[in-house]
């Protein structure tokens, strides 16, 4: 499957989801006019890969893991809706057996981040790693 890569904007977040490695990550800034024009292809991106990788079994896969890394240096309450929609996709695959690792890291002095990134964990019902940079 070929890779999402999504550049950043002044006011999007880039989005990097490569297939090969099982390896996400969304980072930047993340106040679109328009969140779901933004959201919306990674969510549709997901859905496919996720197709792809369960079609290929009739088990589920436990082995590979995948990694998701958020960077976000900030987002706007429009984005926090979609980026919990992202997270519920991310879900889905723990769901179906697979390992997710889920990684927010944020600026050391940003501690509303990390309060923001722990209530997004817990809507999800997901684990995070936090990281401070």
């Amino acid at each position: 499957m070929e890779r999402l890569k999504i550049p950043a904007t002044d006011y999007t977040p880039e989005i990097d989801f490569d297939a090969d490695a099982w390896k996400f990550e969304i980072s930047g800034i993340s106040r679109p006019e328009n969140v779901m024009s933004v959201y919306e292809p990674a969510m549709d991106w997901l859905d496919e890969f996720r197709k792809q990788v369960l079609a290929r079994s009739n088990v589920k896969y436990t082995a590979r893991e995948l990694t998701v890394n958020y960077r976000l240096t900030y987002f706007n309450s429009a984005s926090t809706k979609a980026i919990l929609m992202v997270l519920e996709h991310f879900k889905g695959f723990s769901d179906d057996g697979f390992n997710v690792s889920v990684n927010w890291y944020y600026d050391a002095s940003d501690d509303q981040m990390r309060e923001d990134a722990e209530e997004l964990s817990e809507a999800v019902e997901l684990s995070f790693n936090y990281y401070k940079e």
